[in-house]
């Protein structure tokens, strides 16, 4: 279950600081690796009371000006083995390369005892491993009390002049990370596009009892859905435990949420939804397609109706004309100078690859679980998506 091992692996380092600071007493440590993994564990460990201080931060690629919160970075030829009392490798990859480079830098020590070398994943399958954002000291403890509001996010929904709250920069899955006036924008524009869609293929939302957005963060999208009629139940979920956990924190009335993992199984009973939208998410399945399918389709009531989005032959053709944009330079190993022509490419694994549907493709093989109604280029996502609309068969 990906967001719980990466909840556990930040309480694990947590722990793990504490314990050093025990152990070490008074006497500074290392960190070896400069890197995206050092930038998490500072956070992470920024709030723990007694953990030992940390004399500097190793890289090989440092230049001698840099630091990280206040810490510098050393190229190991600038720093002395004798000055720590332990070396903390720190890498989610490349930890026994860096635990190797660490055991040749402390070799140059000119005295008997030398620091320890510790390496947090030792003994575990190569990572990369989950990460949970650090958002400031008691991130981790805080985020779990009942009822512990953002301020902030209210702040910047007064600002806005919108009615619920507005989640910071960093916990919106990088959906315009720096401006909340598009943040919201976007998510009213998708939601308007979603309603047109449907009307001009007989899909009622205003009818509809109870509806889910597959994959909702923090409700970009599923905030603009309160515009139904009072009867209709807004829900979201996620794989993100933490997006989860704000969003159940800041929406109420209508609006339900529930944490999801990768896997196609969704916590709810049989025909429990009307409506259900996926944004963004089938341009990230590579496997369990039809496992997927068949659980929307359980999950839909009699007369209702699925959109998703997906990458087709459009997107396709966009990445060839703009080899910049951010899905080309994310699948380097797909040649877009020809045309697609098979049903389904797919670049990399899990939740971060990148998937195409040929729009043929989709109405051949996931006619089994649905009636394929409709297939439109549509301006989700910057307008590098098609949405497909479905109802399932009886």
């Amino acid at each position: 279950m990906h967001d719980l091992a990466a909840l556990f692996r930040t309480r694990f380092v947590r722990e793990l600081w504490r314990r050093l600071g025990r152990d070490l007493g008074d006497r500074p440590i290392a960190i070896f690796g400069a890197g995206r993994h050092t930038t998490w564990l500072l956070g992470t460990i920024a709030d723990v009371e007694g953990g030992p201080r940390i004399a500097f931060i190793l890289d090989d690629a440092a230049d001698g000006n840099q630091r990280n919160s206040s810490i510098k970075i050393l190229k190991p030829t600038e720093a002395s083995p004798a000055d720590v009392a332990a070396v903390l490798v720190s890498s989610d990859a490349g930890e026994a390369i860096l635990a190797q480079r660490a055991r040749e830098w402390i070799s140059t020590s000119q005295r008997e005892t030398t620091p320890l070398v510790i390496e947090p994943y030792r003994g575990l399958p190569p990572g990369p491993y989950p990460i949970t954002r650090s958002t400031g000291p008691t991130s981790v403890d805080d985020r779990s009390l009942p009822g512990c509001l953002d301020e902030d996010a209210i702040d910047r929904a007064n600002d806005l002049g919108v009615s619920f709250p507005v989640p910071s920069s960093d916990n919106r899955a990088s959906y315009s990370a720096q401006a909340d006036k598009e943040y919201i924008a976007s998510g009213k524009r998708e939601r308007d596009i979603i309603g047109r869609f449907c009307d001009s293929h007989g899909v009622e939302l205003d009818s509809m009892r109870d509806i889910l957005d597959w994959g909702c963060s923090t409700g970009r999208v599923l905030r603009h859905f309160d515009d139904l009629p009072d009867s209709a139940r807004l829900w979201g979920c996620d794989i993100d435990e933490e997006s989860i956990d704000w969003a159940q924190r800041h929406f109420e009335g209508r609006f339900r949420f529930f944490s999801t993992t990768t896997q196609p199984s969704l916590p709810v009973a049989n025909s429990t939804f009307d409506f259900v939208y996926g944004i963004s998410i089938f341009t990230h399945i590579s496997h369990n397609i039809d496992t997927w399918l068949m659980e929307l389709r359980r999950i839909i009531r009699p007369g209702g109706a699925v959109l998703v989005t997906v990458h087709d032959e459009h997107t396709w053709k966009y990445c060839k004309e703009t080899p910049d944009s951010f899905i080309a330079r994310h699948c380097p190993r797909l040649d877009f100078s020809e045309p697609m022509k098979t049903d389904f490419v797919a670049h990399g694994q899990g939740a971060n690859s990148q998937t195409f549907w040929h729009s043929r493709g989709i109405r051949r093989r996931w006619s089994h679980a649905f009636e394929v109604c409709g297939i439109e280029p549509l301006k989700f996502c910057g307008g590098t998506q098609a949405g497909v609309l479905l109802r399932p068969r009886m």
